[in-house]
């Protein structure tokens, strides 16, 4: 028999929760039942200046912890880790760039208990049906309640929109891991009203040890729904290490192209992989999933998976001891799951441990640990071949090797590293050209400043501005730039506009894109 779903212990049930769709500003979040919502201190720690690895946590002597990484709707890269104060007290770290990783400000959300495995995603309900709400989404674990947090954060630069709340104590019964995706957005679909982030943890609810569970949140906080791996169809636990990746299609309405993967190591004889595709409106609870099956699995130890997706293009890296060493392996698929090839990522006779993957269409980037070194390898064909791999830090031998203390996203890597004679969180964009859009002026037409921040020259990035609204003259311009080196910037634009009323300026160049608004008043352009 199906088990059922309970609903769980943010207010008022789901099935009596009207849906709303509206902007941030529009919504009204009601006051949580059963959870408290948390007036936090901020302790700034600094600002943390790029000088090569960008030390992330300054003025920090206690340890910092299990680093992940992510980008906001606004071009922000955002860190958030675990600040360990002592055996019994840990705190959440955040800090957040706003010039793409030349500087950071960093600082400490201080809660009572123990937080740990703090995870913050980036999610766009307003691209979708139900609950809208654009912003960032965090959850992290608190071990003295057997709970733990949650917050919603629509502007990272200003913590006057940071909202935290602490979860009904036993909520999360011996839970060990937590982590929340970027646009892990989705519907309930057997609870009307419960449409917003997923989050996936591993936990024993139910009596299990260490069982799958993902919490569904409503993106409106009006309430929640948990659902977890009784192993009725394939046996998952005990379980470690879990991880997800998010894909959407362009249409708002929920459809089968909209679905979720989710790996996990399962410790029976030997590690494994387990790998999941769930489709929400097809089928919600994680236990029932039609694709469910080992991904890895054999006479030796395939452990600590990572995943993410790109379009039809999914890879899992993991560590495999089958050679009698830790190596880096890569299951790549090009056809949602569909079908499954397999590489090495790195093999060399020392061991290689703890990846984490990105992807972008056939991009990849994995980083690694070995030798207390950071190493990040590229692959180009979607995971079927590999370069040659980069150090990463600075000085040789300080990356600390241990579970989950490695981060990749679009914009660059976090690591834990005790260069400084304790853990602290360092970051590094990637080896390579980041091409972004500083800035939009006006005055007698309009000039955008396109910056390499990256690490290597950027060569052929196409660039367009365009201007809507009345405008005669100038309302697009277009152009190359044959090759924009580290560090350089240019601007670009219509050298002439003429029109008259309100505009919105959107700038592109290469994958970068920015809106600007304005007033056009004959050959000038004001409000910028």
């Amino acid at each position: 028999m199906k088990k059922a779903l309970f609903i769980g212990i943010l207010v008022v049930s789901a099935l009596a929760t009207s849906v709303i769709n509206a902007s941030n500003d529009e919504m009204n979040l009601p006051i949580l039942r059963n959870a408290e919502k948390m007036e936090p201190t901020i302790l700034k720690l600094g600002t943390a200046m790029a000088q090569g690895n960008v030390l992330i946590t300054p003025n920090s002597p206690e340890d910092d912890i299990l680093p992940t990484l992510t980008v906001d709707g606004n071009d922000n890269i955002i860190v958030t880790w675990t600040h360990v104060v002592s055996p019994v007290e840990a705190d959440v770290g955040l800090a957040y760039s706003s010039d793409g990783g030349t500087t950071f400000e960093s600082q400490v959300v201080q809660l009572d208990g123990y937080q740990y495995y703090a995870d913050t995603a980036y999610v766009e309900g307003s691209k979708y049906e139900g609950p809208a709400f654009d912003g960032l989404w965090g959850v992290c674990l608190e071990s003295a309640t057997e709970a733990g947090n949650l917050w919603l954060i629509e502007d990272i630069t200003n913590p006057d929109t940071w909202q935290f709340y602490a979860l009904g104590e036993g909520s999360l019964p011996g839970a060990t891991y937590a982590c929340i995706e970027d646009d892990s957005w989705y519907p309930m679909v057997y609870f009307e009203g419960i449409i917003g982030p997923v989050a996936f943890y591993i936990d024993d609810d139910q009596g299990m040890d260490d069982g799958w569970m993902l919490f569904w949140y409503a993106g409106d906080l009006s309430g929640i729904v948990n659902n977890w791996d009784a192993e009725s169809v394939l046996d998952t636990a005990p379980a470690q290490d879990p991880d997800m990746a998010c894909i959407h299609d362009n249409d708002p309405a929920w459809t089968e192209n909209d679905f979720f993967y989710c790996v996990a190591q399962h410790n029976g004889k030997h590690a494994e992989i387990v790998f999941k595709k769930d489709i929400p409106v097809q089928e919600a609870d994680i236990e029932y999933v039609a694709d469910q099956y080992y991904l890895v699995q054999g006479d030796y130890d395939a452990a600590h998976p990572d995943v993410d997706a790109s379009g039809s293009n999914v890879v899992v890296v993991y560590m495999s001891n089958e050679n009698g060493n830790w190596d880096v392996m890569c299951a790549y698929s090009h056809d949602n799951a569909e079908t499954w090839e397999f590489s090495t990522v790195a093999g060399s006779p020392d061991d290689e441990m703890y990846p984490a993957v990105y992807i972008s269409g056939n991009t990849v980037y994995v980083a690694y640990a070995k030798n207390g070194n950071l190493y990040l390898v590229k692959s180009t064909d979607g995971g079927a071949t590999w370069e040659e791999p980069m150090q990463i830090n600075e000085e040789d031998g300080t990356v600390v090797m241990q579970e989950n203390y490695i981060d990749v996203c679009s914009r660059g890597i976090v690591w834990v590293d005790n260069r400084n004679g304790n853990n602290d969180v360092y970051f590094s964009t990637f080896p390579a050209p980041i091409v972004v859009i500083q800035g939009v002026t006006g005055g007698f037409g309009v000039k955008a400043t396109i910056a390499n921040i990256g690490s290597l020259p950027a060569y052929n990035v196409d660039w367009s501005v365009d201007l809507s609204g009345l405008v005669f003259v100038g309302g697009h311009s277009e152009g190359i730039i044959d090759e924009l080196a580290p560090g350089e910037s240019v601007e670009v634009g219509p050298g002439f506009v003429f029109g008259f009323g309100p505009t919105t300026i959107t700038v592109t160049a290469g994958s970068a894109t920015k809106e600007a608004s304005g007033f056009i008043l004959g050959p000038l352009v004001l409000g910028l």
